[in-house]
C-alpha cells in the first residue's frame, strides 16, 4: 500500500471507532461502526506485516548435525587430517578472535604422516588449548 491509501485507511479506522465510541449504547450504529474499525485497523497490520522484513528464523541444530563433518574426517583416516586441522583452525579463528599461526604446505604435510597416535596427540593438545581459553 502507499502512503495516501494507508493514510486514508487511518482515518477511516479513527472515525469509525469514534462513530462506535459516541453511539454509546445504540448498537444498531455502534456494533457496525466497531466492525469497520477493527476490519480496517487489520488491513494497516497486514500492511505493516507485508513490509517489515522479519529475521529469517534460526533453525537449531543438533550437536549431533554439528559433528557429522567430525565425524566423517575421522573416518576418512589420513585423508581426514587436513579437514580436522581445518576445522580446529576455524574454531580458534572464531571463538578466540585469534589467528593460529599459518602452516607451511610442509608443516602441514608432516602433522598428516604422523601416526595415528602422534596425531591424536596433536588434536588433543590443540583441543586442550581451545578448551583452556573459555
Amino acid at each position: 500500500m502507499n502512503i495516501p491509501t494507508i493514510a486514508a485507511l487511518c482515518l477511516v479506522a479513527g472515525l469509525a471507532a469514534s462513530v462506535a465510541v459516541a453511539a454509546g449504547p445504540n448498537t444498531a450504529v455502534a456494533v457496525p461502526a466497531a466492525g469497520v474499525a477493527v476490519g480496517v485497523a487489520a488491513l494497516l497490520l497486514v500492511s505493516v506485516l507485508e513490509r517489515t522484513a522479519w529475521p529469517p528464523l534460526r533453525t537449531r541444530t543438533s550437536s549431533r548435525d554439528r559433528s557429522i563433518p567430525i565425524r566423517a574426517a575421522f573416518e576418512e583416516g589420513k585423508l581426514g587430517r587436513r579437514e580436522l586441522i581445518q576445522i580446529l583452525d576455524s574454531l580458534e579463528r572464531t571463538g578466540y578472535g585469534l589467528a593460529p599461526p599459518v602452516l607451511s604446505a610442509e608443516e602441514l604435510d608432516h602433522l598428516v604422516a604422523r601416526s595415528p597416535e602422534e596425531f591424536r596427540r596433536y588434536l588433543d593438545v590443540r583441543v586442550s588449548e581451545l578448551e583452556g581459553r573459555t
